[in-house]
């Protein structure tokens, strides 16, 4: 229950069962801290929560004292601590992603190209890390962007190379579809299953080509996916042989790391 003058708390601070609710509402502070990009002031940090300014302050106090926040002294901003940046290093570590992000840079050096490795959740794949191409004129990558299955070599690639046939994977995706788009979206991706990669060009950014490879038999059940992408004019269709053995031996690489990267939609 909240005091009298709070109103409910983010969600993560919502009592749930035998929650204990201090522990629930000292998590929704951290997760706001988390979440903004310089970090939140007591009062900001009042108003998203939803709880008195005492609470907050006595909250504050606590998670700072204990390492998992601190205070930028100019700014009066709160920001994660020391034993929060720890644990985030840490739990990176044991994910596997600095191993992934040596797999992308070698990617990048023979390909020359931005490299990215996406996880499927639900209808969208999810860009988990990417590393930038050096060259001047460049796709410039962007962690955390989710792109729809059908509009980016990272969902054809999935849905191409999944284990269920192609046709019934368009059935649940377009549903009411004309024949026409259907038959189109058919002959790409069994085109990509074939050669095992994914070749797309971005109807929304002109110019802009990919080539994506699924990471094979992972325990995440086939939901990650590595690509490179970049001008299409360096990514012509002479090469897309070289790119697309070079993107199916990063996703081979992969295979087995121990990635746990967070839980996908299926």
């Amino acid at each position: 229950m909240s005091k009298p003058g709070e109103t409910p708390a983010r969600t993560g601070a919502k009592e749930r069962g035998s929650e204990v609710q201090s522990v629930a509402r000292a998590s929704a502070l951290l997760e706001a801290v988390v979440d903004s990009a310089d970090g939140l002031t007591l009062t900001e940090l009042v108003r998203e929560s939803g709880l008195t300014m005492s609470t907050v302050h006595r909250l504050l106090r606590t998670l700072c004292s204990g390492g998992l926040l601190c205070r930028d002294s100019g700014t009066e901003r709160f920001l994660p601590g020391p034993l929060l940046l720890r644990l985030a290093r840490r739990s990176l570590a044991s994910a596997g992603v600095p191993e992934a992000a040596d797999v992308l840079r070698d990617l990048v050096d023979r390909t020359g190209e931005t490299a990215s490795l996406g996880m499927r959740q639900g209808e969208q794949v999810l860009v988990l890390l990417v590393a930038q191409s050096a060259q001047p004129l460049r796709f410039q990558g962007v962690q955390g962007e989710h792109r729809a299955l059908l509009r980016s070599a990272m969902g054809r690639a999935l849905l191409a190379c999944g284990d269920r046939p192609v046709r019934e994977v368009l059935d649940e995706l377009l549903p009411g579809s004309g024949e026409q788009e259907r038959w189109e979206h058919e002959v790409d991706l069994m085109a990509a299953r074939f050669r095992g990669c994914a070749v797309f060009d971005d109807p929304d950014r002109a110019g802009l080509r990919a080539v994506a490879a699924p990471v094979p038999g992972h325990r995440d059940g086939g939901r990650l996916v590595v690509e490179v992408q970049g001008p299409a004019a360096r990514m012509a269709d002479e090469e897309l042989e070289r790119l697309g053995a070079a993107v199916r031996a990063a996703a081979e690489d992969l295979h087995g790391l121990p990635l746990s990267l967070g839980a996908a939609d299926a």
